[in-house]
C-alpha cells in the first residue's frame, strides 16, 4: 500500500532531522514505521472484517496465538504489505469462521485428537524449520538460531498445556481457533507454505495487471 510507505518515509524523515540522525538511522525509523502501521492498519481491517462476519472473539483467538509464536518462529513474508494484508486475513477470518461453525460439531474426544496431532506435526516442523529468518532480518548465527528454536518448542509446550485445559472446560471454539493460529503460523515456516504464498503473489501480480 502506497499510503503506508509514504507515511513512513515521512516519519522517518522527520525523526531523523529531529535526532539529527544520517541516512542509515533514517532507513532503520523508516523500517519500523512500516511495521507501526501496518500493523494498524491490519489490525482495524481485522476488527472490521470480523465483525461483519460476527467472529471477533475467534479471529483474535487466532491473530493471538498466530503473532506470538510468529515473532520467535519467523515465517514468510511477502513483499508488499497489500499482499500480506490481503493474504493474512483472508486466512484469519477464514478459521475464524470455521472456528465458529463448526465447534458444536466436536465432541470432547475428537477435538482432544485434533489438539494433540496439532502439536505434534507442529512440534516436528518446528523442530526441522524454526526460525524462519525474516529478509530484513536474518537470522545466521547458532546461537540465535538456537534460542528461537528453543522458545518455539517452549511456546508450543505451553500451547498444547492451555488447550487441554480449554477442552477439558469444553471451550470448544477457543480451542479450535487456538489449533489454527498455530497451524497457520507453522505452515508459513515450511517449505511447502513458502512455495504457496510465493504462487500466491504471483496470482495476485496477474489478477493486478
Amino acid at each position: 500500500m502506497r499510503f503506508i510507505h509514504a507515511l513512513s518515509y515521512r516519519g522517518a524523515d522527520y525523526l531523523m532531522k529531529q535526532m539529527k540522525g544520517n541516512h542509515e538511522s533514517r532507513r532503520i525509523y523508516y523500517f519500523g514505521f512500516q511495521i507501526i502501521i501496518g500493523a494498524v492498519i491490519k489490525g482495524l481491517l481485522l476488527i472490521l472484517l470480523a465483525a461483519i462476519t460476527r467472529t471477533i472473539l475467534p479471529s483474535l483467538t487466532i491473530v493471538a496465538v498466530f503473532v506470538a509464536l510468529r515473532q520467535i518462529a519467523g515465517g514468510y513474508h511477502m513483499k508488499t504489505y497489500g499482499k500480506c494484508i490481503a493474504a493474512s486475513l483472508g486466512m484469519f477470518i477464514a478459521a475464524a469462521l470455521i472456528s465458529k461453525y463448526t465447534y458444536h460439531f466436536w465432541n470432547r474426544t475428537s477435538l482432544l485428537i485434533f489438539v494433540i496431532l496439532t502439536f505434534i506435526v507442529s512440534l516436528i516442523l518446528l523442530l526441522k524449520w524454526a526460525p524462519s529468518d525474516n529478509p530484513n532480518r536474518p537470522i545466521t548465527k547458532q546461537e540465535e538460531i538456537k534460542k528461537f528454536k528453543g522458545l518455539s518448542v517452549l511456546f508450543i509446550i505451553i500451547w498444547l498445556s492451555v488447550s487441554l485445559i480449554s477442552v477439558y472446560f469444553e471451550l470448544n471454539m477457543y480451542t479450535l481457533a487456538g489449533c489454527f493460529g498455530v497451524i497457520l503460523e507453522v505452515f508459513t515456516i515450511t517449505p511447502v507454505g513458502h512455495k504457496f504464498f510465493r504462487r500466491l503473489e504471483q496470482s495476485m501480480d496477474r489478477v493486478k495487471k
